[in-house]
């Protein structure tokens, strides 16, 4: 999976870096929220729909502040909360989007369990190709959250000037 690090306008930086650490964190929060709902939004659109259509339910997004003062910001399959929606959880959402390699059980049960000395096709648990549905969604939605950002963090500045001039 990329991982790719987003840094703002020089514009906007330098305002953040003016307003104090808690208003400053309140439009970096509101920016990347803004762009995070638009990336997932397009990776819900191109993921696969299965069965139960738990792949799509399982795409959510999340951003935080570390320890370390980092604003932390994902968008992803089985991101966000943890608790089953609607009965619709996908724990194998991750083998979808990155796909598996080859393996092979140590031993052999279930249906096959009779058999003494199984065969390498009985044992192999198979393979399944990556979807790269999450990457060509990031692709295509970068300038869309991008924008969306900019007009948050606009939209998020002016309010904060607002409580300052009041204050």
């Amino acid at each position: 999976m990329a991982r790719t690090i987003l840094t703002g306008d020089k514009e906007i930086e330098k305002t953040l870096a003016k307003l104090s650490d808690k208003a400053g964190d309140r439009v970096a929060r509101n920016a990347l929220g803004a762009g995070l709902s638009k990336v997932a939004k397009a990776m819900k659109q191109a993921a696969p729909v299965g069965k139960t259509g738990a792949v799509k339910a399982s795409i959510g997004k999340r951003n935080e502040k570390k320890k370390t003062g980092v604003m932390e910001a994902k968008a992803g399959v089985n991101v966000g909360k943890k608790t089953k929606i609607k009965g619709k959880f996908a724990p194998h959402a991750h083998l979808v989007a990155l796909g598996t390699k080859r393996r092979q059980r140590k031993t052999i049960g279930g249906r096959f369990s009779y058999l003494k000395n199984p065969t390498p096709q009985q044992l192999s648990t198979g393979t399944m190709p990556a979807n790269s549905f999450v990457r060509m969604a990031y692709e295509s939605s970068r300038s869309a959250a991008r924008t969306a950002m900019t007009i948050a963090a606009k939209r998020s500045l002016g309010r904060e000037l607002a409580k300052a001039r009041k204050k």
